[in-house]
Protein backbone atom coordinates (compact mmCIF):
# COMPACT_ATOMS: atom_id res chain seq x y z
CA UNK A 1 0.00 0.00 0.00
CA UNK A 2 0.98 3.65 -0.40
CA UNK A 3 1.41 5.77 2.73
CA UNK A 4 1.42 9.56 3.11
CA UNK A 5 2.03 10.91 6.60
CA UNK A 6 1.38 14.33 8.11
CA UNK A 7 -0.59 15.71 5.20
CA UNK A 8 -2.05 19.02 6.38
CA UNK A 9 -5.72 19.59 5.57
CA UNK A 10 -6.92 23.20 5.74
CA UNK A 11 -10.28 23.70 7.45
CA UNK A 12 -12.88 26.37 6.79
CA UNK A 13 -11.31 28.79 9.30
CA UNK A 14 -7.77 28.26 8.00
CA UNK A 15 -6.61 25.91 10.75
CA UNK A 16 -4.69 22.77 9.80
CA UNK A 17 -5.55 19.15 10.59
CA UNK A 18 -2.78 16.55 10.25
CA UNK A 19 -3.78 13.31 8.53
CA UNK A 20 -2.19 10.03 7.47
CA UNK A 21 -3.35 8.41 4.24
CA UNK A 22 -3.09 4.69 3.49
CA UNK A 23 -4.30 3.55 0.08
CA UNK A 24 -3.88 0.64 -2.30
CA UNK A 25 -1.07 0.58 -4.81
CA UNK A 26 -1.90 2.12 -8.17
CA UNK A 27 -3.75 5.24 -9.24
CA UNK A 28 -7.31 3.93 -9.46
CA UNK A 29 -9.74 5.95 -7.30
CA UNK A 30 -11.03 4.09 -4.26
CA UNK A 31 -13.62 4.76 -1.53
CA UNK A 32 -12.31 6.12 1.77
CA UNK A 33 -12.73 5.15 5.45
CA UNK A 34 -11.98 8.18 7.61
CA UNK A 35 -11.54 8.73 11.34
CA UNK A 36 -10.47 11.57 13.62
CA UNK A 37 -9.58 11.57 17.33
CA UNK A 38 -7.43 13.13 20.04
CA UNK A 39 -5.67 9.79 20.64
CA UNK A 40 -2.75 10.24 18.25
CA UNK A 41 -2.85 9.00 14.66
CA UNK A 42 0.80 7.89 14.95
CA UNK A 43 0.65 6.07 18.31
CA UNK A 44 1.29 2.40 17.58
CA UNK A 45 -1.27 0.22 19.36
CA UNK A 46 1.01 -2.38 21.03
CA UNK A 47 3.08 0.32 22.73
CA UNK A 48 0.00 2.07 24.10
CA UNK A 49 -2.57 -0.61 24.86
CA UNK A 50 -0.80 -3.97 25.26
CA UNK A 51 -3.77 -5.23 27.29
CA UNK A 52 -5.75 -5.76 24.10
CA UNK A 53 -4.17 -8.13 21.61
CA UNK A 54 -6.04 -8.55 18.35
CA UNK A 55 -5.09 -10.06 15.03
CA UNK A 56 -4.97 -6.69 13.28
CA UNK A 57 -2.08 -5.26 15.34
CA UNK A 58 0.23 -4.80 12.36
CA UNK A 59 2.90 -2.17 11.81
CA UNK A 60 0.26 0.53 11.32
CA UNK A 61 -2.25 -0.46 13.99
CA UNK A 62 -3.74 2.42 15.97
CA UNK A 63 -6.16 2.02 18.88
CA UNK A 64 -9.82 1.55 17.86
CA UNK A 65 -9.32 2.39 14.17
CA UNK A 66 -9.70 0.30 10.99
CA UNK A 67 -6.62 -1.73 10.03
CA UNK A 68 -4.95 -0.14 6.97
CA UNK A 69 -3.43 -3.45 5.90
CA UNK A 70 -6.78 -5.25 5.94
CA UNK A 71 -8.87 -2.54 4.30
CA UNK A 72 -6.44 -1.40 1.59
CA UNK A 73 -6.16 -5.03 0.49
CA UNK A 74 -9.90 -4.87 -0.12
CA UNK A 75 -9.84 -1.70 -2.19
CA UNK A 76 -10.33 1.05 0.38
CA UNK A 77 -8.22 4.01 1.46
CA UNK A 78 -7.88 4.60 5.21
CA UNK A 79 -7.43 8.16 6.49
CA UNK A 80 -6.64 9.04 10.11
CA UNK A 81 -6.71 12.58 11.46
CA UNK A 82 -5.50 14.22 14.66
CA UNK A 83 -8.15 16.36 16.35
CA UNK A 84 -7.32 20.06 16.50
CA UNK A 85 -5.04 20.65 19.49
CA UNK A 86 -3.79 17.05 19.65
CA UNK A 87 -1.05 15.02 18.03
CA UNK A 88 0.32 17.01 15.11
CA UNK A 89 -2.71 19.26 14.61
CA UNK A 90 -2.24 22.77 16.02
CA UNK A 91 -4.96 24.90 17.61
CA UNK A 92 -7.29 24.85 20.60
CA UNK A 93 -8.45 21.47 21.89
CA UNK A 94 -12.21 21.53 22.53
CA UNK A 95 -13.49 17.98 22.45
CA UNK A 96 -16.88 17.12 20.93
CA UNK A 97 -17.52 20.81 20.34
CA UNK A 98 -19.22 22.11 17.19
CA UNK A 99 -15.81 23.28 15.94
CA UNK A 100 -14.30 19.80 16.25
CA UNK A 101 -17.20 18.27 14.32
CA UNK A 102 -16.84 20.93 11.62
CA UNK A 103 -13.17 19.97 11.34
CA UNK A 104 -14.13 16.34 10.75
CA UNK A 105 -16.68 17.49 8.16
CA UNK A 106 -13.88 19.34 6.37
CA UNK A 107 -11.58 16.30 6.53
CA UNK A 108 -14.33 14.13 5.04
CA UNK A 109 -14.88 16.62 2.23
CA UNK A 110 -11.12 16.74 1.59
CA UNK A 111 -11.11 12.93 1.37
CA UNK A 112 -14.03 12.96 -1.04
CA UNK A 113 -12.39 15.38 -3.46
CA UNK A 114 -8.90 13.84 -3.86
CA UNK A 115 -7.96 12.37 -7.24
CA UNK A 116 -7.38 9.00 -5.53
CA UNK A 117 -10.94 9.02 -4.11
CA UNK A 118 -14.18 7.87 -5.70
CA UNK A 119 -15.98 10.56 -3.71
CA UNK A 120 -17.56 8.03 -1.32
CA UNK A 121 -16.39 8.38 2.30
CA UNK A 122 -17.39 6.48 5.45
CA UNK A 123 -16.67 7.20 9.09
CA UNK A 124 -15.67 4.11 11.07
CA UNK A 125 -14.12 3.17 14.39
CA UNK A 126 -14.79 2.27 18.00
CA UNK A 127 -15.87 4.54 20.87
CA UNK A 128 -14.68 8.12 20.23
CA UNK A 129 -14.57 7.44 16.51
CA UNK A 130 -18.18 6.30 16.66
CA UNK A 131 -19.13 9.45 18.57
CA UNK A 132 -17.55 11.52 15.81
CA UNK A 133 -19.40 9.48 13.20
CA UNK A 134 -22.81 10.13 14.75
CA UNK A 135 -22.02 13.82 15.21
CA UNK A 136 -20.68 14.50 11.73
CA UNK A 137 -23.52 12.55 10.11
CA UNK A 138 -25.96 15.07 11.56
CA UNK A 139 -24.09 17.83 9.65
CA UNK A 140 -24.61 15.90 6.39
CA UNK A 141 -21.29 16.43 4.58
CA UNK A 142 -21.98 15.76 0.88
CA UNK A 143 -19.30 13.09 0.49
CA UNK A 144 -20.23 11.11 3.62
CA UNK A 145 -21.86 7.93 2.31
CA UNK A 146 -22.11 5.75 5.45
CA UNK A 147 -21.26 5.50 9.16
CA UNK A 148 -19.99 2.50 11.12
CA UNK A 149 -20.72 3.51 14.74
CA UNK A 150 -19.16 0.78 16.90
CA UNK A 151 -19.79 1.20 20.63
CA UNK A 152 -20.26 4.96 20.56
CA UNK A 153 -22.68 7.39 22.18
CA UNK A 154 -25.07 10.09 21.03
CA UNK A 155 -25.99 12.00 24.23
CA UNK A 156 -22.99 13.39 26.12
CA UNK A 157 -25.02 14.13 29.25
CA UNK A 158 -27.05 10.96 29.74
CA UNK A 159 -24.60 8.44 28.35
CA UNK A 160 -21.22 9.77 29.40
CA UNK A 161 -20.75 12.77 31.64
CA UNK A 162 -23.74 12.80 34.01
CA UNK A 163 -25.40 9.40 34.07
CA UNK A 164 -28.68 9.79 35.91
CA UNK A 165 -27.50 13.29 36.81
CA UNK A 166 -24.50 11.93 38.74
CA UNK A 167 -21.00 12.97 37.65
CA UNK A 168 -19.22 9.96 36.11
CA UNK A 169 -15.83 11.02 37.40
CA UNK A 170 -14.18 7.59 37.24
CA UNK A 171 -14.62 7.30 33.51
CA UNK A 172 -14.15 10.93 32.58
CA UNK A 173 -11.09 11.77 34.64
CA UNK A 174 -9.31 8.47 34.06
CA UNK A 175 -9.90 8.77 30.32
CA UNK A 176 -8.70 12.39 30.24
CA UNK A 177 -5.50 11.68 32.15
CA UNK A 178 -4.47 8.54 30.27
CA UNK A 179 -5.76 9.12 26.74
CA UNK A 180 -6.08 12.86 26.18
CA UNK A 181 -3.32 14.59 28.15
CA UNK A 182 -0.47 12.55 26.59
CA UNK A 183 -1.54 13.67 23.09
CA UNK A 184 -2.47 17.28 23.83
CA UNK A 185 -0.40 19.57 21.57
CA UNK A 186 -1.51 22.97 22.87
CA UNK A 187 -1.75 24.82 26.16
CA UNK A 188 -4.99 26.33 24.86
CA UNK A 189 -7.66 23.74 25.66
CA UNK A 190 -11.05 23.17 27.23
CA UNK A 191 -10.78 20.93 30.31
CA UNK A 192 -13.63 18.51 29.64
CA UNK A 193 -13.80 16.89 33.11
CA UNK A 194 -13.85 20.33 34.73
CA UNK A 195 -16.76 21.36 32.51
CA UNK A 196 -18.70 18.21 33.42
CA UNK A 197 -17.97 18.65 37.12
CA UNK A 198 -19.25 22.22 37.11
CA UNK A 199 -22.40 21.62 35.03
CA UNK A 200 -24.91 19.51 36.93
CA UNK A 201 -27.91 20.44 34.81
CA UNK A 202 -28.35 19.84 31.10
CA UNK A 203 -27.64 23.21 29.51
CA UNK A 204 -26.70 24.52 26.06
CA UNK A 205 -23.13 23.27 26.47
CA UNK A 206 -24.45 19.69 26.65
CA UNK A 207 -27.09 20.26 23.98
CA UNK A 208 -24.48 21.25 21.40
CA UNK A 209 -22.67 17.98 22.21
CA UNK A 210 -25.76 15.85 21.65
CA UNK A 211 -26.53 14.36 18.25
CA UNK A 212 -29.59 15.64 16.43
CA UNK A 213 -30.59 12.20 15.23
CA UNK A 214 -33.34 13.61 13.04
CA UNK A 215 -30.54 14.92 10.79
CA UNK A 216 -28.74 11.58 10.49
CA UNK A 217 -29.86 10.36 7.08
CA UNK A 218 -26.87 8.38 5.77
CA UNK A 219 -26.82 4.58 6.08
CA UNK A 220 -25.76 3.52 9.58
CA UNK A 221 -24.37 0.31 11.04
CA UNK A 222 -24.72 0.71 14.83
CA UNK A 223 -22.97 -1.93 16.95
CA UNK A 224 -23.51 -2.04 20.72
CA UNK A 225 -22.30 -4.35 23.47
CA UNK A 226 -24.46 -5.70 26.32
CA UNK A 227 -21.43 -5.40 28.62
CA UNK A 228 -20.74 -1.74 27.84
CA UNK A 229 -23.03 -0.63 30.65
CA UNK A 230 -20.79 2.25 31.64
CA UNK A 231 -20.68 4.31 28.45
CA UNK A 232 -21.74 2.99 25.04
CA UNK A 233 -24.72 0.63 24.98
CA UNK A 234 -27.50 3.19 25.34
CA UNK A 235 -26.11 5.44 22.62
CA UNK A 236 -25.94 2.72 20.01
CA UNK A 237 -29.52 1.67 20.62
CA UNK A 238 -30.99 5.17 20.96
CA UNK A 239 -28.93 6.27 17.96
CA UNK A 240 -30.32 3.48 15.82
CA UNK A 241 -33.86 4.16 17.02
CA UNK A 242 -33.65 7.90 16.40
CA UNK A 243 -31.68 8.04 13.15
CA UNK A 244 -33.71 9.20 10.17
CA UNK A 245 -31.71 6.91 7.86
CA UNK A 246 -33.62 4.82 5.35
CA UNK A 247 -30.96 2.12 5.66
CA UNK A 248 -29.86 1.29 9.20
CA UNK A 249 -28.83 -1.83 11.08
CA UNK A 250 -28.39 -2.57 14.78
CA UNK A 251 -26.21 -5.36 16.13
CA UNK A 252 -25.73 -5.93 19.86
CA UNK A 253 -22.92 -8.33 20.74
CA UNK A 254 -20.87 -9.52 23.71
CA UNK A 255 -17.13 -9.52 24.33
CA UNK A 256 -14.53 -6.94 25.22
CA UNK A 257 -14.67 -3.32 24.09
CA UNK A 258 -12.24 -4.12 21.28
CA UNK A 259 -12.36 -7.71 20.04
CA UNK A 260 -15.72 -7.78 18.21
CA UNK A 261 -14.78 -4.91 15.85
CA UNK A 262 -11.73 -6.84 14.64
CA UNK A 263 -13.32 -10.30 14.74
CA UNK A 264 -13.96 -12.21 11.54
CA UNK A 265 -17.73 -11.76 11.85
CA UNK A 266 -17.31 -8.07 12.69
CA UNK A 267 -15.09 -7.33 9.71
CA UNK A 268 -17.30 -9.36 7.39
CA UNK A 269 -20.36 -7.35 8.46
CA UNK A 270 -18.53 -4.02 8.10
CA UNK A 271 -17.19 -5.07 4.70
CA UNK A 272 -20.64 -6.03 3.44
CA UNK A 273 -22.07 -2.74 4.71
CA UNK A 274 -19.34 -0.58 3.17
CA UNK A 275 -19.34 -2.54 -0.09
CA UNK A 276 -23.06 -1.81 -0.33
CA UNK A 277 -22.88 1.94 0.22
CA UNK A 278 -19.35 2.88 -0.88
CA UNK A 279 -18.82 0.44 -3.74
CA UNK A 280 -22.42 0.17 -4.92
CA UNK A 281 -22.83 -3.58 -4.46
CA UNK A 282 -26.61 -3.61 -4.24
CA UNK A 283 -26.79 -7.18 -2.89
CA UNK A 284 -24.02 -6.94 -0.27
CA UNK A 285 -26.42 -6.57 2.69
CA UNK A 286 -29.02 -9.01 1.43
CA UNK A 287 -30.05 -11.34 4.23
CA UNK A 288 -28.82 -9.09 7.04
CA UNK A 289 -31.79 -8.33 9.32
CA UNK A 290 -32.42 -4.82 10.71
CA UNK A 291 -31.57 -6.10 14.21
CA UNK A 292 -29.18 -8.87 15.21
CA UNK A 293 -28.85 -9.70 18.91
CA UNK A 294 -26.50 -11.92 20.89
CA UNK A 295 -29.00 -13.44 23.32
CA UNK A 296 -27.31 -14.28 26.61
CA UNK A 297 -27.97 -17.79 27.91
CA UNK A 298 -26.05 -17.95 31.18
CA UNK A 299 -22.35 -18.02 30.28
CA UNK A 300 -23.14 -18.63 26.60
CA UNK A 301 -24.79 -16.62 23.82
CA UNK A 302 -26.72 -17.37 20.65
CA UNK A 303 -27.29 -15.00 17.75
CA UNK A 304 -30.86 -14.18 16.86
CA UNK A 305 -32.24 -12.09 14.01
CA UNK A 306 -35.00 -9.61 14.77
CA UNK A 307 -36.95 -6.97 12.87
CA UNK A 308 -37.30 -4.21 15.47
CA UNK A 309 -36.35 -2.85 18.88
CA UNK A 310 -37.83 -3.27 21.42
CA UNK A 311 -39.10 -6.66 20.33
CA UNK A 312 -42.75 -6.43 19.32
CA UNK A 313 -43.58 -9.73 21.01
CA UNK A 314 -42.18 -8.63 24.39
CA UNK A 315 -44.65 -9.03 27.24
CA UNK A 316 -44.14 -6.19 29.69
CA UNK A 317 -44.56 -7.59 33.19
CA UNK A 318 -44.12 -6.19 36.67
CA UNK A 319 -41.93 -7.74 39.33
CA UNK A 320 -43.00 -6.16 42.61
CA UNK A 321 -40.65 -5.45 45.50
CA UNK A 322 -41.38 -7.46 48.63
CA UNK A 323 -39.14 -7.87 51.64
CA UNK A 324 -36.02 -9.47 50.09
CA UNK A 325 -37.96 -10.90 47.13
CA UNK A 326 -39.45 -10.00 43.75
CA UNK A 327 -42.86 -11.38 42.83
CA UNK A 328 -45.41 -11.05 40.04
CA UNK A 329 -48.02 -10.23 42.69
CA UNK A 330 -48.05 -6.91 44.54
CA UNK A 331 -47.61 -6.92 48.33
CA UNK A 332 -49.72 -5.17 50.89
CA UNK A 333 -48.25 -1.80 51.72
CA UNK A 334 -44.95 -2.07 53.56
CA UNK A 335 -41.68 -0.22 54.09
CA UNK A 336 -38.22 -1.61 53.41
CA UNK A 337 -34.71 -0.39 54.17
CA UNK A 338 -32.37 1.20 51.63
CA UNK A 339 -29.90 -0.24 50.57
CA UNK A 340 -31.52 -3.62 49.90
CA UNK A 341 -31.53 -6.65 47.61
CA UNK A 342 -34.53 -8.49 46.15
CA UNK A 343 -34.42 -11.98 44.65
CA UNK A 344 -36.58 -13.74 42.07
CA UNK A 345 -36.13 -17.50 41.49
CA UNK A 346 -37.25 -18.78 38.09
CA UNK A 347 -39.54 -21.81 37.93
CA UNK A 348 -39.23 -22.08 34.14
CA UNK A 349 -36.98 -20.62 31.45
CA UNK A 350 -37.44 -16.83 31.43
CA UNK A 351 -35.82 -14.61 28.80
CA UNK A 352 -35.61 -10.86 29.45
CA UNK A 353 -34.39 -8.95 26.39
CA UNK A 354 -35.02 -5.24 26.03
CA UNK A 355 -35.25 -2.05 28.08
CA UNK A 356 -35.93 -2.32 31.82
CA UNK A 357 -37.37 0.34 34.13
CA UNK A 358 -37.70 0.58 37.91
CA UNK A 359 -40.57 2.47 39.55
CA UNK A 360 -39.18 3.07 43.02
CA UNK A 361 -41.03 4.83 45.82
CA UNK A 362 -38.60 6.25 48.40
CA UNK A 363 -38.54 8.65 51.29
CA UNK A 364 -35.48 10.12 52.95
CA UNK A 365 -34.43 12.29 55.86
CA UNK A 366 -32.47 14.48 53.43
CA UNK A 367 -33.67 16.40 50.39
CA UNK A 368 -31.73 14.33 47.83
CA UNK A 369 -30.16 10.92 47.22
CA UNK A 370 -28.28 9.05 44.51
CA UNK A 371 -29.82 5.68 43.62
CA UNK A 372 -27.56 3.02 42.09
CA UNK A 373 -29.51 0.02 40.79
CA UNK A 374 -28.34 -3.24 39.27
CA UNK A 375 -29.52 -6.60 38.03
CA UNK A 376 -27.37 -9.63 38.78
CA UNK A 377 -27.87 -13.27 37.80
CA UNK A 378 -26.95 -16.37 39.84
CA UNK A 379 -26.92 -20.04 38.89
CA UNK A 380 -28.64 -22.85 40.77
CA UNK A 381 -25.60 -23.16 43.07
CA UNK A 382 -25.67 -19.50 44.00
CA UNK A 383 -22.66 -18.62 41.85
CA UNK A 384 -22.81 -15.27 40.09
CA UNK A 385 -23.12 -15.29 36.30
CA UNK A 386 -21.35 -12.08 35.38
CA UNK A 387 -21.58 -10.17 32.13
CA UNK A 388 -18.40 -9.59 30.13
CA UNK A 389 -17.14 -6.04 30.71
CA UNK A 390 -14.97 -3.69 28.62
CA UNK A 391 -11.74 -5.58 29.34
CA UNK A 392 -13.37 -8.90 28.62
CA UNK A 393 -13.55 -11.47 31.38
CA UNK A 394 -11.01 -9.43 33.38
CA UNK A 395 -13.77 -6.93 34.20
CA UNK A 396 -17.02 -8.76 34.99
CA UNK A 397 -19.99 -6.41 35.26
CA UNK A 398 -23.69 -6.66 36.24
CA UNK A 399 -26.30 -7.84 33.76
CA UNK A 400 -27.88 -4.38 33.77
CA UNK A 401 -27.34 -1.09 35.54
CA UNK A 402 -29.00 2.27 36.14
CA UNK A 403 -28.57 5.47 38.12
CA UNK A 404 -30.73 8.40 39.20
CA UNK A 405 -30.29 11.42 41.43
CA UNK A 406 -33.66 11.95 43.10
CA UNK A 407 -33.69 15.69 42.44
CA UNK A 408 -33.35 14.87 38.71
CA UNK A 409 -36.55 12.78 38.60
CA UNK A 410 -38.50 15.19 36.36
CA UNK A 411 -39.66 13.43 33.20
CA UNK A 412 -40.18 14.59 29.64
CA UNK A 413 -43.74 13.34 29.00
CA UNK A 414 -43.31 13.38 25.22
CA UNK A 415 -40.16 11.25 25.19
CA UNK A 416 -40.80 8.97 28.16
CA UNK A 417 -42.07 5.45 27.62
CA UNK A 418 -43.21 3.03 30.33
CA UNK A 419 -40.08 0.95 29.77
CA UNK A 420 -37.70 3.86 29.09
CA UNK A 421 -38.21 6.98 31.24
CA UNK A 422 -36.63 10.12 29.81
CA UNK A 423 -35.43 12.64 32.40
CA UNK A 424 -35.05 16.28 31.41
CA UNK A 425 -32.19 17.06 33.83
CA UNK A 426 -33.02 20.75 33.42
CA UNK A 427 -34.07 21.62 36.98
CA UNK A 428 -33.61 20.34 40.53
CA UNK A 429 -36.64 19.04 42.40
CA UNK A 430 -35.56 18.38 46.01
CA UNK A 431 -37.24 15.66 48.03
CA UNK A 432 -39.57 16.66 50.81
CA UNK A 433 -38.00 14.85 53.79
CA UNK A 434 -40.08 11.90 54.96
CA UNK A 435 -42.57 12.04 52.07
CA UNK A 436 -42.77 9.01 49.72
CA UNK A 437 -41.69 10.11 46.24
CA UNK A 438 -41.66 8.20 42.96
CA UNK A 439 -38.35 7.75 41.13
CA UNK A 440 -38.59 6.27 37.64
CA UNK A 441 -35.14 4.82 37.05
CA UNK A 442 -33.92 3.90 33.59
CA UNK A 443 -31.91 0.69 33.33
CA UNK A 444 -29.77 0.45 30.25
CA UNK A 445 -31.08 -2.39 28.04
CA UNK A 446 -30.17 -6.00 28.69
CA UNK A 447 -30.52 -9.57 27.53
CA UNK A 448 -30.44 -12.43 30.02
CA UNK A 449 -32.02 -15.85 30.32
CA UNK A 450 -32.97 -17.47 33.62
CA UNK A 451 -33.15 -21.26 33.68
CA UNK A 452 -35.31 -23.02 36.29
CA UNK A 453 -33.76 -22.55 39.72
CA UNK A 454 -31.61 -19.59 38.66
CA UNK A 455 -31.97 -16.30 40.46
CA UNK A 456 -32.39 -12.71 39.33
CA UNK A 457 -31.35 -10.15 41.93
CA UNK A 458 -32.30 -6.49 42.03
CA UNK A 459 -29.81 -4.46 44.03
CA UNK A 460 -30.55 -0.99 45.43
CA UNK A 461 -27.14 0.44 46.35
CA UNK A 462 -25.69 3.64 47.73
CA UNK A 463 -22.55 3.64 45.54
CA UNK A 464 -20.69 1.74 42.83
CA UNK A 465 -17.26 1.76 44.44
CA UNK A 466 -16.95 -2.03 44.01
CA UNK A 467 -16.89 -1.77 40.21
CA UNK A 468 -13.82 -1.08 38.07
CA UNK A 469 -12.51 2.44 38.87
CA UNK A 470 -13.39 3.59 35.35
CA UNK A 471 -17.07 2.80 36.04
CA UNK A 472 -17.31 4.67 39.34
CA UNK A 473 -19.33 7.75 40.33
CA UNK A 474 -17.52 8.66 43.53
CA UNK A 475 -16.52 12.30 43.44
CA UNK A 476 -17.12 13.29 47.09
CA UNK A 477 -18.06 16.81 46.06
CA UNK A 478 -20.84 15.54 43.83
CA UNK A 479 -22.45 12.64 45.69
CA UNK A 480 -25.82 12.63 47.50
CA UNK A 481 -26.03 9.89 50.15
CA UNK A 482 -28.91 7.42 50.17
CA UNK A 483 -27.88 5.83 53.46
CA UNK A 484 -30.90 5.40 55.71
CA UNK A 485 -33.53 6.03 53.05
CA UNK A 486 -36.79 4.04 53.05
CA UNK A 487 -38.33 2.08 50.19
CA UNK A 488 -42.13 1.96 50.01
CA UNK A 489 -43.96 -0.89 48.32
CA UNK A 490 -47.53 -2.07 47.84
CA UNK A 491 -50.81 -0.17 47.81
CA UNK A 492 -50.42 3.35 46.45
CA UNK A 493 -46.64 2.93 46.44
CA UNK A 494 -46.27 -0.26 44.42
CA UNK A 495 -42.54 -0.21 43.68
CA UNK A 496 -41.80 -2.60 40.84
CA UNK A 497 -39.42 -3.61 38.08
CA UNK A 498 -40.88 -3.52 34.56
CA UNK A 499 -39.26 -6.29 32.52
CA UNK A 500 -39.56 -7.46 28.87
CA UNK A 501 -40.48 -11.15 28.94
CA UNK A 502 -39.83 -12.78 25.56
CA UNK A 503 -42.13 -15.75 24.90
CA UNK A 504 -40.28 -18.98 24.13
Amino acid sequence: MQIQRDVMVETRDGSLIAVNVFRPDGDAPVPVIASMSPYGKDVHWPERYPLYEVADQGDHAVWETPSPEWWTARGYAVVRADTRGSGKSPGRLDLDSPKEIEDFYDVIEWCGTRPWSTGKVASSGISWYAVMGWRVAALQPPHLAAVVAWEGLTDWYRESGRQGGIYANGGQEGWWQTQIEPQRSSEDFSDLPAELRSRELLDDWYRERTVDLSQVTVPVLSAGNWGSIHLHLRGNIEGWLGAASEHKWLVVHVGSHIDPYYSDWGKELQSRFLDRFLKGDETAMDGVPPVRLAIRRGHETEWRDEQEWPLARAQWRRLYLHKETLDWEAPTEETLPYPATFDFVATERLELTGPVALRLWVSHVADDLDAFVRLEQYDVNGERIPAIGPHGKLTPVPMAIGWLRASHRKLDPERSLPYRPWHTHDELQPLEPGVPTLLEVEFWPTSLTLEPGQRLQLQLLTNDDDLHPRLAHNDPADRKSAEGATVHSGGEHASHLLVPVIPS
